[in-house]
């Protein structure tokens, strides 16, 4: 007669589960590393498509900037804005609006999709670098 036995069950849940808390300062870390790598890629972008204003001494692309990490109960998630405004003519308009105009374009101006290129391009990068921080995290603890 055979006899199959599968032992190590509670060991393996028990690692999940440690694995599946991850620290906040891992996360954080993580969020950021990818933010520092997806700013720099979006300005990269802009350039290249031409979106800074060469008669404007302030650009959208100088005013690019990760915001403060949020952590949520499934991990957390960090945005990246244009900060502050620009002055045209006697107006304040938000950086945000007008990186908004370019991507998306106006009845008067074609998309200068600088962001969505950066990111369909190089999103790969992005995710592997907060990996990678996730992924030591594991490695020197499991």
């Amino acid at each position: 007669m055979a006899s199959l036995e599968i032992s190590g069950m509670d060991e393996l849940n028990a690692a999940f589960g440690r694995i599946a808390d991850i620290p906040d300062g891992v996360t954080t870390r993580a969020l950021n590393e990818m933010a520092e790598i997806a700013a720099k890629e979006i300005k990269a972008s802009g350039e290249s498509m031409g979106v800074r204003d060469p008669e404007s001494d302030v650009h959208i692309l100088d005013k690019i900037k990760p915001t403060k990490v949020k952590l949520t109960e499934s991990g957390g998630y960090q945005d990246i804005t244009f900060s502050g405004t620009r002055k045209r003519g006697d107006k304040r308009v938000p950086n945000a609006l007008i990186a908004f105009v370019n991507e998306f374009g106006t009845d008067k101006q074609d998309a200068r999709p600088f962001v969505g290129k950066a990111m369909n391009s190089h999103g790969e990068k992005i995710a592997d670098t907060g990996g990678k921080v996730i992924g030591d995290w594991i490695e020197k603890n499991f």
